[in-house]
């Protein structure tokens, strides 16, 4: 039996856990900021419960829509660090890059190595970045990461 497989036996369905950020106007500048991997995430989405250090990380959404004609990566971290070999000791999920404008991603398989167990440096927050390939403009979309709180 996979470490994952034991996991899943273990938690309970009442410790689902989900982080989500929305913005529907692209007022919010949450996504507008461009940052390469490498450099300290400077924005975070909290959980939507009391937070947690741990969790098996199972699936996540992301969508965006910038004004421009341009392509991003998005980055997932358990914590924020200034150097570029900390950022990737951080990293706990890269898409792909040149992801698409006003496309839904969903990632939640063996290819985008997931599911996969995370331990954030500050309880209830993920710090996420994206690189853009160019100015994205006014932005709304949303990010959500779910998964299970372990002990």
């Amino acid at each position: 039996m996979t470490e994952t497989a034991i996991l899943e036996k273990i938690a309970k369905p009442s410790e689902m856990i989900c982080f989500h950020l929305l913005d529907t106007a692209g007022a919010g500048d949450y996504f507008e900021t461009d940052q390469l991997v490498t450099d300290e995430p400077t924005k975070s989405i909290r959980c939507n419960m009391r937070p947690f250090t741990r969790f098996l990380l199972k699936d996540i959404s992301y969508y965006m829509l910038p004004d421009n004609a341009v392509t991003y990566k998005l980055a997932l971290f358990s914590g924020a660090e200034a150097v570029d070999l900390s950022s990737f000791s951080k990293l706990a999920y890269e898409s792909p890059a040149a992801q698409a404008k006003d496309t839904l991603y969903h990632r939640c398989n063996n290819e985008d190595t997931l599911p996969r167990i995370i331990i954030l440096d500050t309880p209830g927050r993920l710090y996420y970045s994206l690189d853009w390939s160019g100015a994205p403009g006014n932005c709304p979309g949303f990010i959500r990461v779910r998964g299970i709180k372990l002990a």
